[in-house]
């Protein structure tokens, strides 16, 4: 009935105030919502207050742009956010990235202490894109890649962007084709206080050895890493209620829960009551060594972890909903 009282060509999507139209232009793509600020005066920098900033490279794909000009706009576009602004959502997904040049914009998109992040790259040579927000001086050489210093945006006198505060909002946090360095997962629960979703798909990763108060929903997927001898060698979760873990086995690289050496492993999981563990045997699509003493060995390995994965399971006493897949014993 009002849009009937009002005149032909009246501006109504203006009428709406400042807030409500960033959240509607959030919903396009970045490069989008940067551009709708040549629209008018008042629009010319209205997309520096989104509640969500969401940079996807592929968006550039195409249409003849080159990775200076989309390096040069993403540089820009995060630097125009105004300082002390609060992001609902940063997302990330590069496939062309360096490692230099995504940790630049992930820190400066941590600035903003966004409640939900979302990191997507590929985890094959020089296109890794590192999470290390817990680290205040990055190793020269983790996981044998490049890495890149500081930037100095939260890296003050050696301060990390966690010991900054920058990751006290963060409540979902999803990881794919990513490199996450020594230690975050150990101290999750200081690092990230609130965070309640963990999602790791694909990611270069070290054992995973996870701590957390409030956690509730963790899922790892197809875990990558040359050095990573246990998958899951303590769980420290009071209130996780869901898990997720599928692995790879039996090809180059076998994953276990528990090798023996070492204390037992410590699993607090009173609140799980639904899980999930998928294994996949990969050996069929793996060139091993044909000579019988790798055979014995790679089948020792993989005894050694499906006898670990059902003395994993039978720590799960609390479970109303388990899915299985891949086991080829009994449990």
């Amino acid at each position: 009935r009002r849009c009937a009282d009002v005149a032909d060509g009246a501006d109504r999507l203006g009428d709406l105030p400042d807030s409500l139209l960033q959240v509607i232009i959030s919903l396009l793509g970045f490069r989008q919502a940067v551009q709708t600020g040549v629209l008018s005066r008042r629009w010319k920098n209205l997309w520096r207050g989104m509640p969500v900033v969401d940079i996807d490279e592929r968006e550039f794909a195409g249409d003849g742009q080159t990775w200076d000009r989309f390096e040069d706009f993403v540089d820009h576009a995060l630097t125009s956010i105004p300082p002390g602004t609060q992001l609902d959502a940063f997302r990330l997904h590069v496939v062309s990235c360096d490692t230099a040049t995504s940790s630049r914009w992930i820190r400066r998109g941590l600035r903003h202490l966004p409640a939900a992040v979302s990191i997507h790259g590929t985890n094959a040579g020089h296109s890794l894109v590192c999470w290390n927000p817990h680290v205040s001086s990055p190793p020269r050489n983790p996981f044998r890649f490049r890495y890149a210093a500081a930037d100095g945006l939260w890296q003050q006198r050696g301060m990390s962007a966690c010991a900054a505060g920058f990751t006290r909002r963060l409540t979902t946090l999803r990881l794919v084709g990513a490199g996450i360095s020594r230690g975050f997962f150990e101290e999750l629960g200081r690092n990230c206080p609130a965070l309640e979703e963990l999602h790791a798909e694909r990611c270069l990763m070290h054992m995973l050895s996870l701590a957390s108060p409030v956690l509730r929903r963790l899922a790892v997927i197809s875990p990558v890493s040359a050095r990573m001898v246990t998958v899951v060698p303590g769980l420290e979760a009071p209130r996780l209620t869901s898990l997720r873990l599928d692995i790879m086995y039996g090809g180059e690289i076998t994953y276990g829960l528990e090798t023996g050496v070492g204390p037992a492993p410590q699993y607090h999981l009173p609140a799980l009551t639904e899980a999930s563990l998928r294994l996949t045997d990969t050996s069929a699509n793996v060139h091993l060594p044909d000579h019988q003493a790798w055979d014995w060995e790679n089948r020792k390995l993989i005894a050694m972890f499906l006898d670990s994965m059902c003395g994993f399971l039978a720590r799960l006493t609390n479970i109303v909903s388990l899915h299985l897949h891949g086991f080829i014993a009994m449990v």
